[in-house]
């Protein structure tokens, strides 16, 4: 019973990161907007944390993310790529899957 609880959180904190990337898109989005010069370095950051997303969402009842060293690689891309607030879901899903490998 126990697992299947941590395996549920782990895949609501993961749909939760990849919903929520739509916020710093939509940031970028605004910067592309009313920037003059370099803007498709916008558009480049917005196309990375569209892929990000749409691999999270689709993968996020997989098998894979019961093992906290994948997730903790996806806490570091989205820290320097993506930003801070999916960074933190997605250390609550770390925290799940640790708590799942210590039993």
């Amino acid at each position: 019973m126990k697992e299947q609880s941590a395996r549920k959180k782990i895949t609501f904190w993961l749909r939760v990161s990849g919903w929520l990337c739509l916020l710093p898109a939509a940031a970028w989005l605004y910067l592309f907007r009313i920037m003059i010069g370099h803007q498709y370095l916008f558009l480049i950051e917005v196309f990375l944390i569209v892929i990000f997303a749409v691999y999270i969402l689709t993968t996020a009842d997989s098998e894979r993310w019961q093992n906290p060293d994948n997730i903790f690689k996806l806490m570091m891309f989205a820290i320097i790529f993506v930003s801070v607030i999916d960074f933190f879901t997605l250390w609550f899903a770390y925290n799940a899957s640790r708590k799942l490998n210590k039993h």
